[in-house]
This record gives structure tokens, C-alpha cells and sequence, in this order.
């Protein structure tokens, strides 16, 4: 009862302030937008500092990741290891 209740009243003014809410937004996001193709082009220099600082990042990524993966398979190794030693005793 209170749930119905609830939804009969307040669902319609609920979608009318998020279709207000969302229009706003998106004005002001189409607004920022147009700000920021005002702006001068990058410079060649720029996208190539960009892209050689973001092929670095993923280089450093990657190479982390394997360590990981490499550290993991040794500690399996390790406990495979580890489980015959104690098996024996």
C-alpha cells in the first residue's frame, strides 16, 4: 500500500526533475565542449610527448604484470614443493 502509494505520487515528478536534471547536464557538457574546441590544435611535438609517455606507462604496465605472473607460478612451485617436504616428514 505505502509502496504504491509511494510510486502514484512521487514517480511522475521524479522523471520530470531527471529529464530537468538531465538536460542541464547536457547543456553544460555540450557547452564545455565547445569552450574546449576553441582552443588551438596540439602541436605535433605535443602528441608525440603524449604518445611515447603512454606507450612508456604500458610498456611498465606490462612488464609489472609479468613479474606478477612470474612471482605467482614460482610461490606455486614453491608450495608444490613445500607440500612433498611435508608430506615426508
Amino acid at each position: 500500500m505505502v509502496k504504491q502509494r509511494f510510486l502514484t505520487h512521487f514517480k511522475p515528478w521524479l522523471f520530470a526533475v531527471l529529464r530537468a536534471a538531465g538536460l542541464i547536464v547536457a547543456y553544460q557538457l555540450i557547452d564545455q565542449i565547445r569552450v574546449r574546441l576553441q582552443y588551438a590544435p596540439f602541436d605535433t611535438l605535443d602528441v608525440f610527448t603524449a604518445s611515447t609517455l603512454t606507450l612508456l606507462a604500458l610498456a611498465t604496465a606490462c612488464g609489472l604484470w609479468a613479474i606478477g605472473e612470474w612471482c605467482c607460478f614460482k610461490l606455486r612451485a614453491f608450495r608444490r614443493t613445500l607440500r612433498k617436504v611435508q608430506a615426508s616428514i
